[in-house]
């Protein structure tokens, strides 16, 4: 296992993420701005890469195997929105914010930064069956996620049902209907939609830095409930997925990307759904920021106690 892989991910996300902070400062994003790029990110770029990334691997694994990792990747899920429900009013967290925590605490970073991490112990089979096991991530995202984002409108906003019809949700919908009938996209088609889907993880992070340059900075320290937050995601959180999966299959790979997955930081898109639905980008931004801080190392930390438990 190569934790320097790991250590360099979180370094390049920070290097993003300062940068986006620099330019905001310097007037060359505004605030409407902000909301545009967030817009391509949410409408564009995301649904490319849920597509690029389930069209390039079909054909990969067996059909035996993709299917279990999608019924245990619906499982997790399942048990995190449970989990979120329950951690959340445990917190003592406001009630206008208990949306935009429990998309915290259900939605993971989990394929930048999972991808190297889940790539540098179980080598590049991880990163197929990775995919596999977060497609529910994306339905859950752009549907339930939506959802809770759009509770905690600073200005009201109201879910609509509406809102469930939109790129994410059609590019997942599509995406498993490709991976189930088997049918690989032309390789120009999907090398386009590769190269636009690559464009997510920049554009997420320079909007979390323009993000966080709206903030006062003595804020962003002062959102005392994301701190307890921050532990149950970055460590509760893994090892009770660890405990759990551990006593129900004996698949190292799946218990591996399941725990992993569990581990990562607060997801970016909660920014972006935010800027998006007119969410709490505040606090999502905050969130993302300290979670994603105390990533670097928590998630080398995760990754060396998995190995030693399972001998890889």
């Amino acid at each position: 296992m190569d934790i320097q892989v790991v250590i360099n991910t979180m370094i390049e996300l920070f290097l993003i993420l300062i940068l986006g902070y620099g330019i905001a400062k310097l007037g060359m994003i505004d605030e409407a701005t902000n909301k545009k790029i967030s817009a391509l990110v949410v409408n564009v770029s995301m649904p490319a890469l849920i597509i690029a990334s389930v069209s390039e691997n079909i054909g990969n694994g067996s059909m035996k195997e993709v299917i279990s990792y999608l019924i245990w990747g619906s499982v997790f899920y399942g048990v995190m929105v449970g989990l979120a429900w329950i951690l959340t009013r445990l917190m003592g967290t406001k009630e206008k914010q208990w949306g935009t925590y429990q998309f915290m605490l259900i939605f993971s970073n989990c394929s930048f930064m999972g991808y190297p991490v889940m790539e540098s112990i179980f080598g590049t089979e991880a990163i197929f069956l990775n995919s596999i096991f977060n497609i529910p991530f994306n339905l859950l995202a752009f549907s339930y996620g939506i959802m809770l984002i759009s509770k905690d409108g600073e200005e009201e906003a109201r879910f609509e049902l509406k809102k469930l019809i939109n790129p994410g949700i059609i590019a997942s919908v599509i995406a498993v209907f490709l991976f189930a009938i088997g049918w690989k996209l032309p390789s120009v088609i999907c090398q386009t939609f590769s190269l636009v889907g690559n464009l997510t993880t920049p554009l997420s992070m320079l909007v979390l830095g323009a993000s966080l340059s709206m903030v006062p900075v003595r804020e962003i320290f002062r959102e005392i409930r994301v701190y307890p937050m921050t532990i149950l995601r970055l460590i509760i959180l893994p090892l009770i997925t660890y405990s759990l999966m551990s006593l129900v299959t004996d698949d190292i790979m799946l218990v591996g990307i399941a725990t992993l997955t569990a581990a990562m930081p607060v997801a970016s898109m909660s920014v972006m759904l935010s800027n998006q639905y007119k969410g709490n980008t505040k606090l999502a931004s905050i969130g993302v920021f300290i979670s994603t801080l105390c990533s670097v190392v928590s998630i080398p930390l995760v990754a060396e106690f998995f190995a030693r438990f399972t001998g890889l």
